[in-house]
């Protein structure tokens, strides 16, 4: 009896103690099989029409005019086909070049704004003909650009005599439209009142955002006077705050001044923070009246960090250095992703247009383009979509995305048929797309931008057979452009 307690108290354990590390073994080295793999599926009928794709690939900036960037940038940025080009912050993407803004071009605020010697236009001439030439249309902001300068500002500041801006504003228009000074007839159409006015004291130095409000319906008033054939609008608002998008609008609405656009910015990587502010100040026009203004988002990137890091005002300078760089910066496959879902998923809001920030900038970070001039994979997205709406502009019924997920797709008179599918951080185990209103069987032309060090999209072929397209397994984020053979419908 004493060796069978013995062997239960000192034995067994030690038993106890091997199954268990067998067990442990087990469980961390047998792959955990999932009853559950996700299988996507998307629906596309190509026999199914519902409008045209809207042009929501606009940017801010032209080509740069420096010497040695411009060639590059010219054919790069006409390669992308741009939708409506944005000018703001044009002298930060220039250096020394007197361009677009009031100051630049007006430079004395004591002369006569009748006297057309006293505007200083051939640098934004040619700034202006850059970009028409590449077949884009403009929107002509107003006013200056952003100062990020310290210890003051200089010239983002509320203009003393609106009476007088208003005057010269009118000058900038006449010049470009009517030909005056020596000018053009351009027909811009869209001329916006200003920039970011809520944004002190980088745009603006007063915090009662109704001298803006007095400030635009001014100008607004006075430009359609002689102008009424151009589209103002207004308030280039940071941020998409119903309160103040209200008070501006219901000011519009007691002055009875017209009001042909609303414009707001958003930074974030917030997908939803794209694609829902678009309905509630749709709703928002509309109790006011303004049922025909158009809805102009133009400011907009994905951003990874807090405005504080941003800014430097939370000291992370590493935080902020890193920001560009690598998958999940604002330039790598995350941004990537996430400009082609909110261009897809836009198509079913009331946004009209939209303006990407930025085409290019001297600083690396929130450009298309590096400072040599090489593209980021972001630019390959809106060239994608450019190619797109352009050759396949007839959007058609795609069904089945879930969250995270966007898949767009267009047809042609001639039988064009492009589609572009984008996954913004998921996964899947097996991504198909059905295919009706196509032949069952043929083969597509693919590419796609995907994570790593290739900036380049991975161009390749692909067989489909039956009506399934099998674009194999998702593993985060993705771009996928995928054109059908010609005359393929």
């Amino acid at each position: 009896m004493k060796k069978e307690v013995f062997y239960t108290k000192a034995i067994r354990p030690a038993a106890f103690l091997t199954a268990a590390l067998a067990l442990i073994c087990i469980i961390f080295t047998t792959p955990v099989l999932s009853n559950e793999e996700r299988q996507i599926t998307l629906s596309v009928d190509f026999s199914a029409p519902v409008g045209k794709i809207k042009p929501v690939n606009g940017t801010n900036l032209g080509p740069r005019l420096i010497t040695s960037k411009y060639n590059a940038h010219r054919e790069l940025f006409k390669n992308a086909r741009f939708g409506l080009v944005r000018l703001h912050d044009a002298p930060w993407d220039n250096p020394t070049l007197r361009l677009v803004d009031v100051h630049m071009i007006f430079g004395n605020m004591n002369d006569d704004p009748a006297d057309p010697a006293n505007y200083y236009f051939d640098a934004t001439d040619d700034y202006v003909k850059s970009i028409l030439d590449a077949g884009a249309p403009i929107m002509y902001r107003l006013g200056v650009s952003i100062e990020h300068s310290a210890p003051h500002t200089y010239f983002a500041k509320e203009p003393k005599d609106i009476e007088k801006t208003a005057e010269i504003f009118a000058g900038i228009v006449r010049h470009y439209n009517r030909g005056w000074a020596n000018g053009f007839n351009c027909g811009i159409e869209y001329w916006e009142i200003w920039n970011e006015p809520n944004i002190i004291p980088m745009m603006w130095d007063n915090a009662d955002f109704t001298a803006y409000c007095r400030f635009y319906v001014s100008v607004a008033k006075r430009l359609k006077r002689e102008f009424p054939e151009i589209k103002v609008g207004g308030p280039a608002l940071a941020g998409s705050s119903e309160e103040t998008l209200a008070q501006f609008v219901d000011y519009c609405r007691k002055e009875d001044a017209p009001l042909d656009f609303c414009s707001w910015h958003t930074y974030t990587s917030s997908l939803s923070e794209m694609t829902d502010p678009p309905a509630v100040i749709r709703r928002l026009l509309d109790e006011r009246g303004y049922t025909k203004t158009e809805l102009h988002l133009d400011e907009w990137h994905f951003l990874n960090l807090p405005w504080g890091v941003v800014q430097g005002r939370d000291g992370d300078r590493q935080a902020h250095q890193e920001m560009a760089r690598g998958d999940g910066g604002i330039n790598g496959i995350d941004a990537s992703a996430f400009i082609a879902c909110t261009l897809a998923l836009w198509q079913d809001t009331p946004i009209d247009s939209a303006n990407y920030y930025a085409t290019s900038l001297m600083e690396d970070e929130w450009g298309l383009f590096d400072n040599f001039g090489y593209p980021y994979k972001t630019y390959y997205v809106f060239q994608g979509f450019g190619e797109l709406i352009t050759f396949a502009p007839n959007r058609i019924r795609c069904e089945g995305a879930p969250e995270n997920f966007a898949i767009l797709g267009g047809t042609s008179d001639a039988g064009a048929a492009r589609l572009m599918i984008a996954s913004f951080k998921e996964k899947a185990d097996s991504l198909k797309v059905r295919l009706s209103g196509i032949p069952e069987s043929g083969t597509v032309r693919v590419r796609s931008i995907v994570p790593g060090d290739r900036i380049e999209p991975i161009e390749s072929t692909l067989d489909y057979t039956d009506g399934i397209l099998d674009l194999g397994p998702i593993t985060g984020s993705s771009v996928k452009f995928i054109e059908f053979s010609q005359n393929a419908i």
